[in-house]
C-alpha cells in the first residue's frame, strides 16, 4: 500500500511516497531523477513552459523542472556518488581530459555530446542507435525503437563518445569482477 503527498516548490516537484510495511511507514523521496534508468535514451535541456530538461526514454518523453546536470547529479547520488565524482573517476581511470562519459550505476552509462556545462549538451545513454550524417556538423540519431533526434555534433564525435562510453563500462565491469574473484580466492586461503 502507498499514498502520495505532493509538495510543490519553486524549482522542484517532490512527492513523498509512504510505504506501509511490517515496521511502520517508510518515506521515500521522489524526484524526476528516478526517470533515469536503463530505459533512458537521452537527456537534453529545455527552455519553455518552466521546464529545464527533457528526458527521453523507451516509455516516452518526460519534461522536468530540474536541469540536466541536477537530474544526473541526483541519479548519481542514488547510487552513492555525485556527477562530479563519477566524472572524476572516469577521467582518472581512463585518462580522458574532456567530455568524459559517466557510469551512473552498474549498467547505466551516458556520454555528453559537448562539455557538460554547455546548455546545448545532450547526454546519450548506452543504447543501440544509428547515426546518419546530415552535413554541416549535424547528425540524426535513431534509436532501435525508431525514436530519433537531431544532434549538432559530427558523426566522428558521436562514434568516439560512444566508443569511450563502452570502453569505460567494460573496464569498470572487469575491475569489479576482478575484485570479486580476488575476494573469493582470498577467503579460500583462510
Amino acid at each position: 500500500n502507498y499514498s502520495v503527498n505532493s509538495d510543490y516548490t519553486k524549482e522542484r516537484v517532490f512527492s513523498i511516497i509512504y510505504l506501509r510495511g511490517n515496521r511502520g511507514v517508510k518515506k521515500l523521496l521522489y524526484n524526476d531523477s528516478l526517470l533515469i534508468t536503463r530505459y533512458t535514451l537521452m537527456i537534453q535541456s529545455a527552455f519553455c513552459g518552466g521546464y529545464k530538461s527533457i528526458i527521453t526514454t523507451t516509455h516516452g518523453v518526460f519534461r522536468s523542472s530540474l536541469s540536466v546536470n541536477q537530474l544526473l547529479n541526483l541519479a548519481c547520488i542514488r547510487h552513492a556518488s555525485t556527477l562530479e565524482g563519477r566524472m572524476e573517476a572516469t577521467k582518472k581511470m581512463m585518462n580522458y581530459a574532456n567530455k568524459s562519459p559517466i557510469l551512473i550505476a552498474e549498467k547505466i552509462g551516458a556520454f555528453p555530446t559537448r562539455s557538460y556545462k554547455d546548455l546545448e549538451c545532450i547526454w546519450i545513454f548506452n543504447h543501440l542507435f544509428q547515426i546518419e550524417n546530415q552535413g554541416r556538423g549535424l547528425c540524426k540519431l535513431t534509436f532501435y525503437d525508431k525514436i530519433s533526434v537531431d544532434v549538432a555534433v559530427s558523426k566522428y564525435t558521436l562514434m568516439k563518445q560512444q566508443e569511450r562510453l563502452h570502453t569505460t563500462m567494460n573496464l569498470f565491469s572487469m575491475l569489479s569482477e576482478k575484485v570479486d574473484l580476488f575476494d573469493l580466492q582470498f577467503s579460500n586461503k583462510m
